[in-house]
């Protein structure tokens, strides 16, 4: 690899998760064909659980209803108003541009919620009202997700009710300070991303770099990232300005040509770092955060970005996937397989659940549909009759079982290629830690 491509490799990882935070933001709030387009600031609530129709984000869950919301903090604050969310799990995780969790709520940390919060931006005066709890977030643009569980179909309405009750208010006015930082730093709008998949088609080098520099200019670069200095060269620049032609027809040529493998590249998702415990996949510890005692982990930020964008840190959910048999052999419709969960279940304070995603051709993992639109099964589901001994069998295959006892466990699965992700929220200690028993994953026919 030349020094001009091994620049341009580490410009990619370290700007993908700005590329990728900017175009899900732009499919929320601007893209001409969504239906549910919401302005910057407001909330949107999905009232039904997320199925094989459900493509904006890789890896959705099929056990939370989300409510989301896209903030520019150079506005000024905001504040958020949480209701008493009793006896289920919550959380609401605040990622900057770059796609790091930088604040997290929660009923694991922050038991039945009922709060004010005071969302500011790094460095920003403004005031804050008696009684509210601060966070401060390190960039303008920022994601708010929120998970609320759903324990069935007749548990929704509650859920809806919680959600309607979730409020976003912009901070009142105050006098300007003169020592308040400007308000839009660099460009006041982002180019717009290409829509579609980061994959193949999205190929355009020119439309990348005016993205990602855009991303840089209007947010605040880390202090322990300098080196972004450095890649003027391949026309990555946080200086960038409207006025600013830094990106000749050579480079964008250059970036247009290598994207498709820069892209290729990140293929590996959430399982960049990750190590083999008992058949099953887990992550690097610092998921969600990608930063530790260590440093920091820009090609795990750029792969959970392709791959599982929005991954919770360890501490909130560990996330376990299998791709493979116990024989190394790829998942595959073609057989049938059986998942062995221990005795006393997948240890975890809040729930756990087993998903099942079939593998697109770029990479990226969704729900597959099947004809009794099940996508999961967990320890809320219904009539998971257990073995004697206590241990539970779950059926992955793609046909129904025979058996019709068998039916209440049967996960079903694609005709072709297929991963499974076991996830845990509120993680025990034993299982972030890899020392807890996993399920066990056989393939019986």
């Amino acid at each position: 690899m030349t020094t001009l491509d091994a620049t341009m490799q580490d410009a990619f990882v370290y700007s993908f998760p700005l590329y990728e935070m900017a175009r899900i933001r732009y499919l929320a709030t601007q893209f001409p064909l969504n239906p549910n387009r919401q302005n910057v600031g407001s909330l949107v609530h999905r009232r039904a659980l997320s199925d094989h129709r459900s493509r904006q984000v890789t890896t959705p869950n099929n056990d939370t209803l989300y409510s989301s919301a896209w903030l520019d903090l150079a506005n000024g604050p905001v504040e958020l108003s949480v209701p008493r969310i009793e006896g289920r799990y919550w959380s609401i995780q605040f990622m900057d541009a770059y796609s790091s969790t930088a604040q997290l709520l929660g009923s694991r940390s922050d038991g039945v919620g009922g709060m004010r919060v005071w969302l500011a931006l790094d460095g920003d005066p403004t005031p804050a009202p008696a009684g509210v709890r601060v966070l401060r977030l390190p960039t303008r643009d920022v994601w708010m997700l929120v998970r609320i569980v759903v324990d069935s179909a007749q548990d929704a309405p509650a859920v809806h009710a919680l959600q309607d009750q979730i409020k976003l208010a912009a901070a009142p006015a105050v006098p300007a300070s003169p020592t308040q930082p400007p308000k839009s730093p660099a460009l006041a709008h982002i180019p717009v991303p290409n829509p579609q998949s980061p994959m193949g088609s999205n190929s355009n080098g020119a439309n990348y770099l005016a993205v990602v520099n855009a991303s840089l200019a209007r947010n605040p670069v880390p202090p322990n990232a300098q080196f972004l200095n450095k890649w003027g060269n391949v026309s990555v620049k946080p200086s960038y300005t409207a006025t600013e032609n830094i990106v000749s027809e050579n480079s964008a040529a250059a970036w247009s040509s290598a994207l498709p493998a820069l892209y290729a590249s990140l293929k590996t998702g959430v399982g960049t770092g990750a190590v083999t415990l008992q058949g099953w996949q887990m992550p690097h510890p610092a998921i969600g955060v990608y930063q530790d005692a260590q440093g920091a982990h820009y090609p795990l930020r750029a792969g959970v970005a392709l791959g599982g964008l929005g991954a919770l840190p360890a501490q909130e959910a560990v996330y376990l996937s299998a791709a493979v048999d116990s024989q190394g052999q790829a998942l595959s419709g073609q057989h049938r397989y059986r998942v062995r969960i221990p005795a006393g279940g997948v240890p975890a304070q809040a729930f756990w659940s087993l998903s099942m995603y079939q593998v697109e051709a770029d990479g990226r993992l969704f729900f597959t549909d099947n004809p009794i639109k099940r996508y999961a099964l967990g320890d809320r589901s219904p009539d998971l009759a257990p073995n004697s001994d206590g241990t539970l069998d779950i059926a992955v295959q793609a046909s129904a079982p025979t058996d019709s006892a068998q039916l209440p466990r049967w996960l079903p699965a694609p005709q072709g290629a297929f991963l499974l992700m076991l996830r845990a929220y509120a993680p025990s200690q034993a299982l972030q830690s890899g020392a807890a028993s996993l399920p066990r994953l056989e393939r019986i026919e």
